[in-house]
């Protein structure tokens, strides 16, 4: 075997290892990408979550600063049981 054939055998091998590790970088490439989109999924929903959650914690801090207005600036307060009446509606005809 010549130098030529050597050096032409040599690059062959070269090509073959080069082209299988393109095949297995692209398929790793794919891989990482469809786990991205999936890490991107959660992260939009836990998103979409906080946003409900802060929504709520302001609800119920609203609530809050109702019942405390209408304690401290309107003097209001919870009257005792006997002083509650119940208003029973009756069924319209």
């Amino acid at each position: 075997m010549n130098s030529m054939d050597k050096m032409s055998a040599i690059l062959l091998v070269l090509v073959l290892v080069t082209s299988f590790v393109v095949i297995i970088v692209r398929h790793e490439n794919r891989l990482a990408f469809v786990q991205l989109q999936k890490h991107e999924e959660i992260r939009d929903q836990l998103q979409t979550r906080w946003g409900q959650l802060m929504l709520e914690k302001a609800t119920w801090a609203m609530e809050h600063n109702i019942a405390e207005d209408a304690g401290t600036r309107l003097g209001m307060s919870t009257p005792p049981p006997d002083k509650i009446i119940t208003v029973q509606l009756g069924k319209p005809d």
